[in-house]
């Protein structure tokens, strides 16, 4: 009998540490109300279609009513109230935590004259809180673009109130950066995002919203890239898994194309 309750006891403690290592036995809400990202847009956004973020669901559901018109949200105070919502996720990674969060644009613009645009589009930042269970402390951020990402680390990037990332979102097409600035075009880092006078921002905790696989909004378990404009949403994405994510992607030379290594403090290492 002694040795069966050990057993018992072995397996409960396994399947505990099992479920821990993954993220799934937690609630880590206040993690990601604490440290969710403080959003910074180019003085030109909500003018000449040039797009705010905008509510997943809301566009997931006109397009299966048949609503295939342009969806730009231009309206700031939408920001300001808290209607527009920013997704995230959560799994816990050896000992750190990693977190994932996602604003939707229904409409990305030319980057220059005449290329760029797109309907739907998703865009991410990641964090990683060192020691979270023990003495929990901001660390790496990464910042994704439309062609990848690269990670900063603490020193690197601004934070707001302490806990807050700071991100400048690329006026266009929408990418995440630590820095102001760009010069208009289309390569890689050159995203107009200068804040400027006008100084619109979104604190995204205000309004978060649990990206679940299951038992979430509708659109979050539907694999139907269509409705995306043939991307698929954030919960079917290769990127999921937090754990598997690398620093970077890209030249390590500052190209056109795609060269996030070249700002990544932690080059293309695991996250």
């Amino acid at each position: 009998m002694v040795e069966g309750n050990r057993r018992v006891a072995l397996l409960v403690s396994w399947l505990c540490l099992l479920l821990l290592d993954t993220g799934l036995a937690q609630d880590f809400t206040k993690f990601a109300h604490d440290y969710a990202p403080y959003l910074r847009f180019d003085s030109k956004e909500g003018q000449n279609e040039l797009c705010y973020p905008d509510d997943a669901s809301v566009y997931y559901e006109q397009r299966l009513a048949g609503d295939w018109s342009r969806k730009c949200n231009l309206d700031f105070d939408s920001l300001v109230n808290g209607t527009v919502p920013t997704y995230w996720h959560a799994m816990t990674c050896g000992y750190h935590l990693h977190i994932a969060y996602w604003n939707f644009y229904g409409y990305n613009h030319d980057c220059d004259c005449c290329s760029g645009e797109r309907d739907a589009w998703f865009e991410f930042i990641v964090i990683k809180i060192r020691d979270w269970d023990l003495s929990p402390h901001l660390h790496e951020v990464m910042f994704g673009q439309k062609k990848g990402w690269y990670t900063r680390i603490p020193g690197h990037y601004e934070t707001y109130n302490t806990t807050h990332p700071v991100a400048y979102v690329g006026k266009a097409n929408h990418g995440t950066y630590h820095d102001d600035g760009g010069t208009g075009t289309c390569c890689y880092y050159e995203d107009y995002r200068n804040p400027g006078s006008a100084d619109h921002s979104l604190e995204t905790w205000i309004n978060l919203v649990e990206l679940q696989q299951k038992d979430g909004e509708d659109w979050m378990s539907d694999p139907n890239s269509d409705v995306w404009s043939g991307l698929l949403p954030p919960t079917f994405r290769d990127d999921w898994d937090l754990c598997a994510l690398t620093s970077c992607t890209g030249s390590t030379l500052q190209v056109c194309g795609a060269c996030g290594c070249h700002k990544s403090d932690t080059g293309d290492s695991p996250f």
